[in-house]
Order: C-alpha cells, then structure tokens, then sequence
C-alpha cells in the first residue's frame, strides 16, 4: 500500500471517469501501454482485479469502486494541501472550504462571513452553493470542510451543530385570493399552482412531504434553481410559493405578497456539519467556532 502513488491514483480516477483505458490516455497525455503497465501494477500491488475488461471499454469491479472513492478523496486532500500551501507565500495564512445551502448564503452567512474575515482578514474563504443534498455529499466525499444545510436531509457519518433558524411563508402575487390574509396553511393553498425549488432541493421535498400528509397533491407547476426565479415566476403570475421569509425581502420591488404559514413545519433548522471537528485544520475550526458561537 505505502508504494501506491499519486500519478497512478489520478490516471485510475481518469479511467473511471472515461470507462476507457484509451480515454485515459489521452486525457493525462500518456502512451496506452504505459497507462495498461500502470493499471497492472496497481493491480498487483493490492493483489486484486480493479477493472472488468470490455470489448467497448471497462468497468469498475467492486475492488475498483472502492479504491475510487478513496482515491477522489486522497487527490481532494492533496489538491487542498496544495492549494493552502501556495497561499502562504502570497500572505494567506489560511483556507476554509464551505459549502451551503441557498437559504443560508441568501439570509445568514453575508453577515457571518464578514464578521469573520474582519477578524481574519488573512484567511481565504472558498464558499459554494448547492442543495442541501449535495453539501452533505461534499462534506462526506471530504470536498468541503464546512456544509449548511437544512435540517430536513439525511446526515449519517456527520458531525452535526445546530446553526440558525429557517421561517418559511408563502409567497404570492399582487391581487392573489391569499394575498391579504394574515395566515393560512399549506392546506390553503394547495387548489393553486406551485413555483418551486428542484426535486433534490430538501425545501422541495419538505413541502411535498407536507402535502402528502394533507391529503392533497402538490400541483407543481415550474421549477427553477434560485429563489430569485421562483420570485419573478410568481410576481408574473404563474402560481405561487413558499419560500424563506428572508429570500423574500431582498427582493425589493417586485409585485409580491408575503404571507405567514400557520404550520409546524414552517420553522425549519438550518444545521452545521463537518466530518469530524478534531481534525479539521485550525482555521475551519475557527470558521465553525465563530458560527456556533455566534448562533448555536
């Protein structure tokens, strides 16, 4: 195990990705012997078969789907040792990966964020939006240090904090049959059509679920990747929406009404989560001290 290198582990990703030794080839610039003596090695060398012929390419044996995932996040780790070392020479004394939800980069982490890099104007912040789904795989695949995400997603293998709260209401159009009640329920708004968020998106599948449970489907009309689109849909008229109350009020200027829900559900947690906090590096658990701290 201790003579596995690096080259051969990026040139197995680069197999994987291609289903094709050929591919490989060409994509790391090497000659199709040398990338088959390097599979072969690496086969011998763990004394297992890693790769399933073809006569169209290859596939991955079990053996190969495991080595995968631990050679994506061998190659993260060393990309990320790499990229935070350079920065030292250039005056960065630091680097945190995060990546989080819409409702959290749109109504919480400006203001998180800012405070932080004025007490640490030497650490470089790499933030990314995602669903929630997706920074809960990232922080598990080790492509994030840091994930904010809603606490309606599954998070086995994580170590999870509670960060902020989430309120919910619905959004509708000037004029709407809904537009000057002072609350209703999901159940009131149910005979319309709905402007929603992605089937992967944890907001989406959380009013969905709540819908279910009414007894009434969810007539979902459009769906779009932002809550800014999900405005312009419903200020146009095509249905309405419910969103984070916070999503909403950026949004000045858009012929809109917000409606406070009357449901449990309405108030959601958003949740922090790391892999395992006691060997993050010490800048991301500055990052998620000064989180936790300020709002946990």
């Amino acid at each position: 195990m201790k003579r596995i290198d690096l080259v051969s582990l990026r040139l197995f990703v680069s197999i994987a990705d291609a289903r094709s030794l050929t591919g490989a080839a060409e994509r790391e610039h090497m000659a199709l012997a040398a990338v088959s003596k390097r599979v072969r090695d690496l086969e011998a060398r763990l004394d297992t078969a890693l790769l399933y012929r073809r006569p169209r390419g290859v596939e991955l044996t079990p053996a190969g789907d495991a080595l995968l995932h631990h050679a994506r996040t061998v190659l993260a780790d060393m990309d990320s040792l790499h990229a935070e070392l350079s920065e030292y020479s250039r005056g960065v004394r630091g680097h945190v990966r995060i990546h989080a939800n819409t409702s959290a980069i749109i109504e919480f982490l400006p203001e998180d964020l800012a405070s932080f890099t004025h007490r640490h104007p030497e650490i470089k912040i790499d933030l990314q939006e995602r669903v929630s789904s997706e920074v809960v795989h990232a922080v598990r695949e080790g492509l994030s240090d840091i994930g904010l995400f809603a606490n309606t997603t599954a998070i086995d293998g994580l170590q999870v904090f509670d960060y902020r709260e989430d309120r919910l209401v619905l959004v509708v159009p000037d004029g709407h049959a809904l537009a000057h009640g002072v609350r209703v329920t999901l159940a009131d708004a149910l005979a319309y059509d709905f402007i929603g968020l992605q089937h992967d998106a944890s907001l989406h599948g959380l009013i969905a679920r709540a819908a279910r449970a009414s007894g009434v489907a969810l007539r979902m009309r459009i769906q779009v990747r932002s809550f800014e689109g999900i405005c312009r849909m419903i200020a146009r008229g095509m249905g309405v929406g419910i969103l984070p109350v916070n999503a909403v009020t950026h949004l000045r200027g858009l012929p809109l009404r917000v409606v406070e829900l009357d449901d449990g559900w309405a108030r959601r947690g958003l949740y922090l989560g790391v892999r395992d906090y006691d060997t993050l590096s010490v800048t991301a658990r500055q990052m998620v001290d000064h989180l936790i701290r300020k709002h946990g």
